[in-house]
């Protein structure tokens, strides 16, 4: 098996809490460099976290790290297009194409409209086809159904059946997928991904036990021992050389941080 840089990818998967901690996210992952970054709750505008409410998160986030990158936006604030939300990907290679999967479709929405229905809120993962590290292979984003307890439901279940079948329909080519899935490793909704994708982030004995941030995370107050709900998945080409989930303030949830092999 080879071992050369070129064909080791390093990728961190985080839920980015709308760029609350913008600066430390930076600085984070200018030292990690990795050659993947998937994400979600990328903002921009009114619906962003930051102090700067004009801020296009996902734009400073490239031009401040020099990475490629492609967003996929979930909605948009109705009058003011400058706000939205969505999931995105970010590489030091080259985004040869990209795709949308969409769970529930896009719309614009009112803020009384998202505060009130965003466990049934528009959905999708975006799917790109990226030649990073001396390696040509898809790398998906997704941020799954939310509700306030980390159980199944119908809709929950749709969404990963959704996601399965793209999965599947990739056939032989190597993949990568970063997701905060809102589901802890025993549900449903991870078992179905699970039969189509290996779950690089508890296949290790290191397995990362939590993603929720230990100090922050609105859950802390009643679920003290944290949730597993981001991961990362790969394709079978891929062996798994580390991953964890470093406790750093760069979000309310942890980065999932992991180095894969890959093999042709």
């Amino acid at each position: 098996m080879s071992t050369s840089r070129a064909k080791r990818l390093k990728i961190i998967q985080i839920n980015i809490w709308k760029g609350k901690f913008l600066d430390d996210l930076v600085s984070f992952l200018k030292t990690e460099d990795p050659d993947i970054v998937t994400m979600q709750e990328v903002s921009g505008g009114a619906e962003n976290n930051h102090e700067d409410k004009t801020l296009d998160v996902f734009q400073e986030l490239k031009k401040r790290l020099g990475l490629n990158g492609v967003l996929a936006v979930r909605f948009r604030m109705e009058g003011d297009p400058a706000s939205y939300v969505g999931n995105a990907v970010l590489t030091k290679g080259e985004v040869v194409s990209h795709e949308t999967v969409w769970f529930k479709p896009y719309q614009d929405m009112s803020p009384e409209e998202w505060r009130r229905d965003y466990i049934y809120g528009p959905n999708n993962a975006i799917d790109c086809f990226v030649n990073a590290g001396g390696v040509q292979l898809r790398v998906i984003s997704v941020h799954g159904a939310w509700t306030k307890n980390p159980v199944d439901t119908p809709e929950k279940v749709r969404q990963a059946v959704i996601l399965k079948g793209h999965i599947q329909k990739l056939g032989g080519t190597p993949f990568l997928i970063g997701g905060d899935m809102n589901e802890p490793p025993s549900s449903q909704v991870i078992r179905s991904i699970e039969e189509v994708a290996r779950n690089a982030t508890t296949t290790l004995k290191s397995s990362v036990t939590r993603s929720t941030h230990p100090k922050i995370h609105k859950t802390v107050s009643f679920r003290p021992e944290g949730l597993l709900v981001d991961y990362i998945f790969t394709s079978k080409h891929f062996d798994v050389l580390s991953v964890d989930a470093p406790e750093v303030t760069v979000s309310d949830h942890l980065p999932i941080r992991a180095v894969l092999e890959y093999r042709a």
